[in-house]
């Protein structure tokens, strides 16, 4: 089960990341109106179990964008200067949550795992994933030559993706 997740998780994450997709299942069918006001000023079919639970995990975001997509809601936002995803059941259970930031974002432990392995790259983009407890974070870097994408999972290394530029 853990390999399914890990691996269903990476390849949506390399296509969203390496090229540019707008969000993480790809496949958006209707855009809820964006709402710049707080959760509570949901579209009128986003169920209120589903605005309680994004109120009740995210405080203080702005630039609120809700999408429909196979029976779930996307939910884009900003929160402490940062771009965030979450996805929700309909009943609001939250599927996955999604944090974009850059190197600085990188808790100084995985910083140094990654500086130790990939000392000559610049890291470009940092992502944190939370989904089903499980923390991961994956990190873009480049050199003159090459992309990288690394992971970090419970202080463990793995090289996802190699690119010639």
């Amino acid at each position: 089960m853990k390999t399914k997740i890990v691996s269903t998780l990476r390849n949506c994450l390399l296509s969203l990341t390496l090229f540019g997709v707008s969000n993480a299942q790809g496949e958006l069918n209707k855009e809820v109106p964006s709402v710049e006001t707080p959760p509570s000023s949901r579209a009128p079919y986003v169920s209120t179990k589903v605005d309680r639970a994004f109120a009740s995990y995210f405080k203080n975001v702005t630039n609120l964008s809700w999408y429909e997509i196979k029976g779930k809601y996307l939910i884009k936002f900003k929160m402490e200067g940062r771009e965030n995803k979450a996805l929700f059941t309909r009943n609001g259970q939250l599927v996955y949550h999604i944090t974009y930031g850059t190197e600085s974002f990188l808790p100084a432990e995985v910083r140094r795992l990654i500086k130790s392995e990939y000392y000559d790259q610049k890291i470009t983009r940092v992502l944190n994933v939370n989904q089903d407890q499980r923390n991961i974070w994956l990190v873009h870097m480049e050199d003159e030559k090459e992309f990288i994408i690394a992971r970090v999972e419970d202080g463990e290394l793995e090289e996802t993706k190699r690119m010639e530029k």
